[in-house]
């Protein structure tokens, strides 16, 4: 009876520090997907921050190719018939209203004094917005003509 006693107290002193021991695994196991998790969601926040990133550079330069075509656009069409021009911007915009509603193809044109000038066409040579010039005036005898610069 007495050597059951020894074995019994000799497993349960093992199979205690056995325990301990799987604990000890289990708790290193349990830090490491922790880890593990962090690392994951830190590369995931880095990848957001790239992505935006990038997405910002992608509008930034989608900006400024429509700037460049605006402004080779302008240096195109340079000569504009004239219908009106504003030192009040708000003055400006019902009467570009006015003329889109008639049915013509208006823009805004600041000049380099600040006045809002009402444009009802562009043209590329001058010739061709001499002809338009004559044209209009029989409708509209204030229609002049602006060269961009």
């Amino acid at each position: 009876m007495r050597s059951l006693l020894v074995i019994l107290s000799l497993l349960f002193v093992l199979g205690g520090s056995g325990c301990q021991m799987f604990g000890k695994k289990k708790k290193e196991q349990a830090q490491k997907e922790a880890q593990h998790r962090k690392d994951s969601i830190r590369k995931a926040q880095e990848e957001a921050e790239r992505a935006a990133e990038l997405k910002l550079q992608a509008e930034q330069a989608r900006k400024d190719s429509i700037a460049m075509a605006e402004e080779a656009q302008r240096r195109l069409y340079k000569f504009h018939i004239i219908v009106g021009s504003f030192k009040t911007p708000q003055y400006a915009t019902a009467y570009n209203n006015l003329f889109s509603q008639k049915g013509y193809q208006t823009e805004l044109i600041e000049n380099e004094y600040n006045f809002q000038l009402v444009s009802i066409g562009s043209f590329k040579s001058w010739s061709s917005a001499v002809r338009e010039l004559e044209r209009i005036r029989e409708e509209i005898e204030e229609a002049w003509i602006y060269i961009r610069q």
